[in-house]
């Protein structure tokens, strides 16, 4: 007869180390290498936060990242698509408030003349007229769906009334509708010589990669030079005085739903613990407000609460759809549902939330696309892999007691924030009659 096996726990996991080196030009190269991924994912992070925008021409970052891969001075037009789709690659680049990143997946057979397109579109791009024309009117269009959906109105909204208007991270990391219209070709050609460059810049490279594929992909880039390149601040968070805003949606039968705070950066000491507690007031099937909101109540289809960080600070807030008549008695519940003070975490809740967070980071670091785009975020926020680890030993030796008190500092019913987007006309006496006075704003409003 054959002996079962006796299950053991699992080894301890750790992050990859990287084989790290700075070019002379100043670019810092992280090198993962991955034995079986065969795709290399390449990011190139430029420490380009989006305070180097003109107030009058926000959005202009954006469309600079969005057009680099339209054609270079090598290859113009459309002759550097083709040339990009005959190496079976993936190039593309995008801007957050903090950062610029252009991506790049190849098969690493292929590396070489990947790397030197990876090269042309950040030194040499066209950047012509029509091109940028099309994505401003690409990007007016987006923007003109996301007032007319419930979710992403809600979002806008509740970054604008909770950030301090005097930093850029109040608006969208891509630019609103008025300044975006404003953005010219030689906006964005005067933005892409004044702040790219390789200085503060960072090469993220994963796969299955020799020190030889590394050193092609360093040669590629090591010309790259800007002798005129200007670095750009970045912010420190500030929020604005608490406020409760409804935008006016009339006719719609669901409120979207946004309550929360400015709180905590990954670099805060209380960070893990708040991501504990996040987790168990609202990151799970069966969390505090899903548990009531959604399977005792019916009222939604799932509510949650978010930590999404920033540079400096980051928003953490509770989120929902909820049916129009129901919206008064959600927000009655809501506040006592992320007030721990007379209803501190439990050993249970703690472990299910570290078994969680500990459980699923490997998940996301296992392929060469997720490692590039996890370190992407990191470097982006002026972190590097070491913090992986940290961020692991943080969740499992958080205590109960840890993330009870920086959910009872942090997440304070008395200092949240309000934006319900529905029906004013259906929600404001609900709104009044749970306790919330709100400020009633147009569905056209620039907010």
């Amino acid at each position: 007869m054959t002996t079962r096996p006796a299950i053991r726990p699992p080894a301890a996991w750790h992050a990859p180390a990287p084989a790290a080196s700075t070019l002379a030009n100043g670019l810092r190269v992280l090198a993962f290498r991955m034995p079986g991924q065969y795709v290399t994912s390449v990011a190139l992070v430029a420490d380009l936060p989006m305070t180097a925008e003109p107030r009058d021409r926000e959005g202009v970052g954006a469309l600079t990242a969005g057009t680099l891969d339209q054609g270079t001075a090598t290859h113009p037009g459309t002759a550097f698509a083709d040339a990009v789709e005959a190496c079976g690659a993936i190039l593309h680049a995008g801007s957050g408030h903090s950062h610029v990143a252009v991506h790049l997946d190849v098969p690493t057979t292929h590396l070489a003349p990947a790397a030197s397109l990876l090269a042309e579109a950040l030194a040499d791009p066209e950047l012509a007229d029509a091109d940028v024309d099309r994505h401003r009117r690409l990007r007016l269009a987006q923007l003109e769906q996301q007032r007319a959906r419930g979710a992403d109105r809600a979002n806008q909204v509740f970054r604008h009334v909770l950030i301090d208007p005097a930093l850029r991270s109040q608006r969208l990391a891509a630019g609103e509708a008025d300044t975006v219209a404003a953005v010219t070709g030689a906006d964005v050609r005067a933005f892409h010589g004044r702040f790219y460059g390789p200085a503060g810049a960072t090469l993220v490279v994963a796969g299955e990669v020799t020190d030889a594929d590394v050193a092609l992909l360093a040669d590629a880039l090591a010309a790259w030079e800007n002798p005129r390149q200007e670095r750009a601040r970045h912010e420190a968070a500030a929020a604005q005085p608490p406020r409760v805003v409804l935008v006016d949606r009339p006719g719609s039968v669901q409120a979207d739903l946004r309550y929360g705070w400015l709180t905590v950066d990954r670099t805060d000491p209380r960070f893990g613990a708040l991501q504990i507690a996040a987790h168990a007031l609202g990151g799970a099937y069966l969390s505090r407000l899903n548990g009531v909101l959604r399977e005792e109540k019916g009222y939604t289809y799932g509510a949650s609460l978010v930590t999404a960080p920033l540079r400096s600070g980051g928003l953490t807030y509770a989120q929902g759809s909820f049916r129009t008549e129901v919206v008064g008695d959600a927000l009655r519940l809501l506040p006592g549902l992320v007030d721990v003070t007379d209803a501190p975490l439990t050993l249970a809740e703690r472990d299910r939330a570290s078994d969680y967070l500990v459980g699923v980071t490997p998940l996301r670091y296992a392929t060469a696309g997720g490692l590039c785009e996890s370190l992407t975020s990191l470097v982006a926020a002026g972190l590097g892999p070491d913090f992986i680890d940290a961020q692991l030993a943080a969740w499992g030796s958080v205590t109960p007691e840890e993330a009870t008190a920086a959910a009872a500092e942090l997440l304070r019913p008395d200092a949240a924030t309000l934006v319900v987007v529905g029906d004013a006309e259906a929600l404001t006496p609900q709104l009044a009659a749970a306790g919330f006075a709100a400020e009633v704003v147009p569905a056209g409003s620039a907010l």
